[in-house]
């Protein structure tokens, strides 16, 4: 009975987590302008199809002890595509919301704006790097 009660709360609980992530994904339009921003707009409806099997097998992998086993040399070029794209994701989801424009013009910042995208995107590098190889 209890087991029962688990696989419905954790069903339930992935219902809730997965329809957030899809209105987000979709009410701000966030993969047309990422595909926008790279002029590969003809590519929205591969981008949305790798979403949807990458979450599902991340789900499944997580959920089960099923193990994919992959040499490091190619773990670290995923690795690289997986930080680009949610580099790009989080760069069009700023975008979206206008948090940049906004945070120049309320600190009076606009001959800064090089730089602060620069110590973003460095900041993020670093704060990855120190994760992955540092942090255990």
């Amino acid at each position: 009975m209890i087991n029962l009660l688990v696989i419905i709360t954790g069903f339930s609980n992935g219902i809730v987590v997965g329809s957030g992530i899809v209105a987000l994904l979709t009410l701000l339009d966030i993969i047309p302008r990422l595909a926008q921003l790279t002029n590969t707009y003809k590519y929205v409806e591969l981008y949305e199809n790798v979403i949807i099997i990458g979450s599902v097998l991340a789900a499944i992998t997580s959920l089960t002890s099923l193990a994919i086993s992959i040499n490091k040399p190619l773990i670290i070029i995923i690795g690289l595509f997986m930080g680009t794209f949610v580099g790009l994701l989080a760069s069009a989801l700023a975008e979206v919301m206008n948090v940049i424009p906004v945070l120049i013009r309320r600190f009076r910042l606009q001959g800064y704006v090089i730089y602060i995208l620069y110590s973003l995107i460095c900041g993020k590098v670093l704060g990855s790097l120190l994760d992955f190889l540092l942090i255990k």
